[in-house]
């Protein structure tokens, strides 16, 4: 992406100098994040009833961070230097995108119903464009607002099964209120992204991430592990796969899913970024059809299209200039 061109992309982050990256592959990553994430959420069903939420979260970032040291090794000499003169922003980004997301959604996952998360959660990216809106200089734009409001009744059309009526009869639960937060929490991880030391590689950014978010997932694990008397991995006997669920979601959700949200938000802006993540419950239901046997509704179709539009308005400004 050229100077001109970078100066047109609002509230953009800088990770890279000299980024080179086009803009439509930066939307392709964003697209396949979101795929990763709605995978993310079809295997974790196979693994609540048997793996503590202390655990699926401390291993996930395990295996997360060994596969990210090889690739990144040869940056850190020169990325730890840059990380250390910004240690407020590192420990920040670490903190809120890696140790307390990854706890909240897990709280919620395992005290609230499917369609109460999927609704609360889907509110990310309302609350990305809030936060852009107070606290950057660049505000969202008309089309930006439009994108997100088309994309959250698409997704709203496939989390209620086209029955609005299911909203007048949720009841809110302790993890609701877990599900609220976490987006806001996601939606600050992605204004924190704004921070980031420049120059510093996208897999260094997230390795060292990664491993501020163990600092304060592991005395959690230790916690479970010595007090509440829960297993290393797992209840399930054998053990392997549960082990094999979890080394997935710490390869593609956790590793390649949070470089290419990082690299994708680098390039586009927290603000558009947050459109994609409506497509997370598109994959989750295409991905529950084809491996948990789930059917094909017209309001699937619906909802899908309704996305696809609010995602083009939300971006159809930035694609004009790239």
């Amino acid at each position: 992406m050229s100077h001109a061109k970078a100066s047109n992309v609002s509230n953009a982050p800088s990770v890279t100098q000299g980024d080179q990256t086009p803009l439509p592959l930066a939307y392709l990553m964003l697209v396949i994040c979101a795929m990763m994430w709605g995978s993310n959420h079809v295997v974790a069903r196979g693994v609540n009833a048997t793996v503590p939420f202390e655990a699926l979260a401390f291993w996930r970032w395990v295996v997360a961070a060994v596969m990210l040291f090889p690739f990144c090794a040869r940056y850190l000499g020169r990325d730890l230097r840059l990380m250390a003169q910004h240690k407020m922003s590192m420990f920040l980004i670490g903190f809120t995108g890696v140790f307390l997301f990854s706890i909240i959604i897990y709280l919620a996952a395992y005290n609230t119903t499917a369609v109460n998360t999927g609704l609360l959660n889907a509110t990310a990216p309302v609350w990305v464009l809030i936060f852009a809106a107070v606290l950057t200089a660049n505000k969202p734009s008309l089309s930006q607002w439009v994108g997100v409001l088309v994309a959250g009744v698409g997704t709203a059309t496939i989390i209620a099964k086209a029955d609005f009526s299911v909203f007048t009869e949720m009841s809110f639960v302790s993890g609701d209120v877990f599900a609220m937060v976490s987006a806001m929490v996601w939606a600050a991880y992605s204004m924190l992204l704004k921070r980031a030391p420049k120059g510093v590689h996208p897999l260094s950014l997230v390795f060292v991430s990664a491993l501020i978010g163990l600092v304060f997932l592991t005395p959690l694990y230790v916690w479970s592990l010595v007090v509440n008397g829960e297993p290393f991995f797992t209840h399930l006997d054998p053990a392997w796969p549960d082990m094999m669920k979890i080394f997935y979601i710490g390869a593609g959700p956790a590793f390649f899913g949070y470089l290419f949200w990082n690299r994708g938000v680098s390039i586009v802006g927290p603000a558009t970024a947050g459109v994609f993540m409506y497509l997370i419950p598109v994959f989750a239901s295409g991905l529950a059809i084809v491996f948990l046997g789930e059917e094909l509704h017209l309001y699937h179709l619906g909802g899908i299209a309704l996305i696809a539009f609010g995602i083009w308005q939300a971006t159809k400004k930035k694609r004009a200039v790239s």
